[in-house]
């Protein structure tokens, strides 16, 4: 008697003992019965699932080669269906795609429905449990093992008169088996960070974890970022970062996605830290030709990413390091971002040293871009930067003029700069009335000065609602 039988006769005999003519019989619900009953059921099914040891399937695959399809048992189709997610004895790529697979395939199309209900669990497996490089290679077998599943996924359960948990699954989500199979599963995937959602969906499929359905998700999870609404893309930063961190080989198609949907943002002028520490680790300063990662990024979206690095350093450098530092300077050289193509901090020693813990956090985020300040007083720093052709170098503490450089005079890979390399009034492309390189003082009515003496090397800002200088004596 088979258990379907089984449950279908003790079921009845509940429902018997359940008429209104019987509510005053004795006999109690055999409750532990029914327990043991599906207790049974799990372990059947595992074992008619099981995968068998890897000597069976190769002895099958030798009675195919030897003696030809019209010599394998029940056994054999279903350790061959088995097969088709291994590479075995001299097969260079799994079963599935060589030649054999191939025959394997056109049999198993034109299988009689009994005993393709014997194989189709084997053949689902072997579905998923290929990854999409090796399909990419040779996609026609793979193509038509999806074929042979979904034409026959209705049937099968319609004639299952006890459905296994797998089958149900495949009933609840026959997109798994279409051309997009992952669209369904995308929210559920992107908002979960913990990767639970979609694998207890799916945890009776026994999708292989390097399974192609898995990239299929990551990919088209990316590929989704681009048409977000704003609101729900700035939710799921973290969750792709995550991702990221967990999946390595995804890291230039995650970083692209998320930047470049940033860029089309409102808030692109807005530094998101968390992004722009990893894009730092992963491709490096945006702001060094030398660094191959922005290439796959558009030139304005490296160009948002330049101007968070500047803004921040702007704004480390002038409230957060230097409690002494004139802050009209900040207002002063942020009115021309657009134009910073280039941005470094010089560290004095109070900085260098600061416990503070906004300083540490700044310090581990920019690792490998702040460079120290020397022979200077403990508490002043100092910051390059880039206008257009422009070298412009300042410092934090009153008292230190400004300079400007076509080229500079020092060696910027080197980790400590000397105030007197950085002050190098000699190289200075700031002219005095009287044509001598000169610095500039921050005295007075200063901001105009910097104006038209930045105006006179063709550095203009472009923003319209500069502030307008107060006069100082």
């Amino acid at each position: 008697m088979s258990i379907a039988i089984l449950k279908q006769r003790l079921n009845q005999s509940i429902d018997n003992f359940s008429e209104a003519d019987q509510v005053h019989n004795k006999f109690a619900k055999p409750t532990k019965l029914m327990k043991t009953l599906a207790i049974i059921e799990r372990k059947f099914d595992d074992m008619e699932n099981a995968h068998p040891i890897e000597e069976k399937i190769v002895n099958s695959v030798l009675k195919l080669e030897e003696h030809g399809k019209d010599y394998l048992t029940k056994r054999d189709w279903k350790n061959l269906a088995w097969s088709l997610s291994k590479k075995l004895l001299s097969y260079e790529d799994k079963i599935l795609f060589t030649f054999v697979g191939s025959q394997l395939i056109e049999q198993f199309s034109k299988m009689d429905p009994e005993l393709l209900k014997t194989v189709y669990f084997p053949l689902l497996y072997s579905y998923f449990a290929v990854e999409q490089d090796e399909i990419n290679k040779r996609p026609n077998n793979w193509v038509q093992l999806r074929n042979i599943l979904n034409s026959n996924r209705s049937t099968l359960f319609q004639a299952t008169l006890r459905p296994k948990k797998w089958l149900i699954t495949l009933t609840d989500h026959p997109e798994v088996l279409s051309l997009d199979p992952s669209k369904r599963f995308i929210r559920d995937f992107l908002y979960n960070s913990d990767d639970s959602r979609v694998s207890s969906q799916l945890e009776s499929l026994s999708i292989a974890p390097n399974s192609w359905f898995w990239d299929s998700l990551i990919n088209t999870s990316i590929k989704s970022v681009k048409t977000m609404k704003e609101e729900d893309y700035f939710k799921v930063i973290p969750r792709f970062l995550l991702l990221l961190e967990k999946n390595p080989i995804y890291t230039t198609a995650i970083l692209t996605a998320l930047l470049e949907r940033y860029a089309a943002t409102s808030k692109r002028a807005v530094v998101h830290e968390s992004l722009k520490h990893v894009c730092l680790t992963q491709w490096d300063n945006p702001q060094y030709d030398s660094s191959a990662g922005w290439r796959n990024v558009s030139s304005d979206t490296r160009k948002m990413v330049i101007q968070w690095f500047v803004r921040a350093d702007l704004e480390a450098f002038f409230k957060l390091f230097s409690q002494t530092a004139d802050v009209d300077r900040f207002d002063y050289w942020i009115k021309f971002i657009d134009k910073i193509s280039f941005s470094q901090i010089f560290l004095g020693p109070a900085a260098v040293q600061s416990r503070h813990a906004e300083h540490r956090k700044f310090r581990e985020l920019n690792h490998g871009r702040l460079k120290n300040i020397t022979g200077s007083t403990p508490s002043n720093n100092a910051f390059l930067l880039k206008i257009d052709n422009v070298h412009i170098v300042d410092f934090s503490d009153t008292g230190n003029a400004c300079y400007g450089y076509s080229d500079l005079p020092f060696n910027l890979s080197k980790k400590n700069i000397t105030v007197h390399e950085l002050k190098s009034k000699q190289h200075s492309i700031f002219k005095s009335d009287s044509g001598r390189a000169t610095s500039l003082s921050h005295s007075g009515n200063w901001e105009a000065k910097f104006d038209e003496k930045l105006a006179e090397l063709g550095v203009f800002s472009s923003q319209s609602n500069s502030p307008k200088y107060k006069k100082r004596y």
